[in-house]
């Protein structure tokens, strides 16, 4: 019994084990958690880095806005709305709603495209989740804006409901969803793959 408590001690750390090292081998455990959160924290501090520049507020944010503001103002259209945009304004005889900074989705969808390309996956998967995520939740955006335009038009007290607390959250939850729903899928491995 006393050689088995012998083998047993050895096993522990022992107190003369320095710092540092104890330090080391919990920071190489955790080295996958820590190069995706320090890919994270690179990629978005460049997105936020871009989304301050002088160019990106003057030049992109006003073209991408009205972009979306026609593409949501061509859908009510096609649901039989008669509706028109000038700019980032989209109208109606009862409602106009203007698309501003925020309302365009941008951050939520290159968070999600930042964290796809940061989890430890195939390229080709990562590209693949990139490209489809980001075309499915921009057209998530065009859902929002479009129920929020409905609800200007028939429940008008509900609109800033909706807008800030209902779709923003909901919004969220969407993408954080397609994001677990990505990883369940890219690590389900074909038979042939795993050989």
């Amino acid at each position: 019994m006393k050689p088995k408590q012998k083998q047993q001690k050895k096993k522990h750390e022992t107190p003369s084990q320095s710092l540092p090292k104890r330090i080391g081998t919990a920071l190489q455990k955790r080295m996958p958690q820590l190069r995706f959160l320090a890919i994270v924290v690179l990629l978005m501090g460049c997105y936020y880095a871009l989304t301050g520049t002088e160019t990106f507020s003057k030049q992109f944010l006003p073209a991408y806005l009205s972009v979306v503001a026609s593409v949501t103002s061509a859908t009510l259209s096609v649901l039989g709305f008669a509706t028109a945009t000038s700019g980032t304004t989209v109208s109606s005889q009862a409602f106009a709603m203007n698309i501003a900074y925020g309302c365009d989705a941008l951050e939520p969808t290159f968070l999600f495209a930042v964290v796809v390309l940061a989890f430890p996956a195939p390229w080709k998967k990562k590209l693949l989740g990139v490209l489809g995520g980001v075309a499915l939740l921009y057209a998530i955006n065009i859902i929002r804006l479009i129920t929020l335009f409905l609800t200007g038009i028939y429940k008008r007290e509900y609109f800033e409901l909706m807008h800030i607390e209902v779709w923003q959250a909901l919004f969220i939850i969407l993408a954080l969803a397609l994001f677990v729903l990505w990883v369940s899928i890219t690590e389900r491995q074909p038979q042939h793959e795993a050989l």
